[in-house]
């Protein structure tokens, strides 16, 4: 489906080639940059087949399939309780169909501006000052079309915007549901970020590519985890407040708030002869060293996005 999002992006970009003379312009640059992205995704799903142990893992390769193979690897959730191999069977089979549109739908394109069978038609616009400018509205007329060519005509007149849309919006519905599930998976504390960007723009190769290395996880899990963790980490300032209203950090002990505690959060570190953290750490530190790599920062760009 990448493909022909591309395609149109490209051809949009073109919009004065209102005769469509380079239709095949727009098609090259449609196929080397999916080629592109197609390869990121390849190789992400491989990466996490063979990590994970999944069987088949050749059909992270292959066209159409590896949309079904998403759903394969993403099997640690569910979707509604229903397994993600039926929902990416599913897409992949609605993708099928569409691309097979997208390819009628080209080739009946191809026959009537090869020929010179379409004439565009011209919408007037008035600028400031009164000045009128005649601007192609995206509509074509036939023009000498000859009886041969009636069923590519009425391709390229109805096929997009009354059998292609419908498809498209079903391939599209359940496609977030894919990647949902999968990005639940392999970035459960980003997920919807990353499924909403794919859904957007195609730029789904590029994320799961960066996400290759994560762990598979079953979400229910994850969220069970950070829960845990938060409620230690509220024991941990709990201790740390020396007992909380009239312990002796309270009101009678030695600088506390009334409600316990110390407000000071560098206390401690301060207590300890311990230089308090550096707000801005998190930027980036001048020649110093970071987990993972060497000076000046992490060897792995992808750090960021580890679950």
């Amino acid at each position: 489906m990448e493909f022909f999002e591309i395609a149109g992006i490209a051809e949009a970009a073109f919009f004065t080639d209102v005769y469509k003379r380079y239709l095949w312009a727009y098609l090259l640059i449609a196929g080397l940059v999916f080629a592109m992205l197609y390869v990121f995704k390849a190789v992400a799903l491989y990466t996490i087949a063979k990590r994970e142990g999944y069987k088949n893992s050749w059909m992270a390769f292959v066209p159409l399939v590896n949309t079904y193979y998403v759903g394969v690897v993403s099997d640690k959730n569910k979707i509604y309780g229903a397994k993600p191999q039926y929902i990416s069977l599913a897409a992949a089979l609605v993708e099928t169909a569409y691309v097979a549109l997208g390819i009628l739908y080209y080739v009946a394109k191809f026959a009537i501006f090869k020929g010179g069978y379409a004439a565009p038609e011209y919408g007037t616009f008035v600028l400031a000052g009164g000045t009128t400018m005649e601007i192609p509205n995206g509509n074509y007329n036939p023009v000498n079309l000859p009886e041969s060519l009636d069923w590519a005509w009425w391709v390229l007149s109805h096929l997009q915007d009354y059998i292609m849309y419908w498809v498209q919006l079903a391939l599209i519905i359940l496609n977030v549901f894919v990647l949902i599930t999968f990005f639940r998976t392999y970035a459960s504390s980003r997920y919807l970020l990353f499924s909403i960007l794919c859904v957007l723009l195609p730029v789904t190769g590029i994320i799961m590519f960066a996400v290759r290395n994560n762990k598979g996880k079953n979400y229910a899990e994850y969220i069970r985890e950070q829960r845990q963790r938060q409620y230690r980490m509220y024991q941990e300032y709990m201790r740390n407040n020396q007992g909380g209203q009239f312990g002796p950090g309270g009101p009678y002990g030695q600088g506390g708030s009334y409600y316990g505690g110390n407000p000071d959060p560098y206390a401690q570190q301060r207590n300890q002869n311990v230089p308090p953290d550096d707000p801005f750490g998190g930027l980036g530190a001048s020649g110093g060293s970071s987990s993972g790599g060497g000076e000046g920062g992490s060897a792995d760009p992808f750090d960021d996005l580890k679950n």
